[in-house]
């Protein structure tokens, strides 16, 4: 499979460790809601990056906005046009130093967030799969907040195509309605 042929379907990106050394698993969802992964030789970042190209987002501007805006600073959630959001977790330990340890979960994907042992947690995902997160609950939630708040104040809901016609229809009825008394 072919990440830039999935970049519609892509709702996690999970850092892994392979024979080749750091690759990262994708777990998309078709437009049936059929979900399914696949491993890619890439590491994670570059995963992410390869999807910023496929909206055409300057990744490095939006973080930018989101650390001027919010005071936080990286690993910070990323978002395209059409409206997907995906939030950073830590999903692995590093084996080395410079090892990415967060992967990215697309907001709508997470089901919730549940505790685990050792004062971790793990992520539901809605398709059923758990992922464990290496970290503490308070913090996952945390990032999952923040998705949530990018969801609200930076992307803008798409208008209804038939919201302008309906009003136009109003508006014609009031005007005939007020003709004929």
């Amino acid at each position: 499979m072919n990440l830039e042929d999935r970049c519609a379907d892509v709702v996690g990106l999970i850092p892994e460790y392979s024979e080749q050394g750091d690759c990262c698993r994708i777990i998309c969802r078709a437009a049936d809601g059929h979900v399914y992964s696949f491993n890619d030789n890439r590491s994670v970042e570059s995963a992410k990056r390869m999807l910023a190209r496929c909206y055409a987002v300057d990744l490095a501007a939006q973080a930018r906005l989101l650390q001027r805006d919010y005071h936080r600073s990286p690993p910070l959630p990323f978002y395209f046009p059409d409206g997907r959001i995906f939030v950073p977790f830590k999903l692995r330990l590093a084996r080395i130093a410079g090892d990415a340890s967060y992967g990215f979960i697309e907001l709508d994907f997470v089901s919730r967030i549940i505790p685990g042992a050792n004062g971790r947690c793990q992520l539901v995902l809605t398709a059923g799969e758990t992922l464990p997160v290496f970290s503490h609950i308070t913090t996952a939630r945390l990032a999952l907040y923040f998705g949530m708040e990018i969801k609200k104040t930076l992307i803008q809901p798409q208008p209804d195509p038939n919201q302008e016609l309906l009003q136009a229809f109003h508006t014609l009825r009031r005007f005939l309605n007020s003709g004929s008394n």
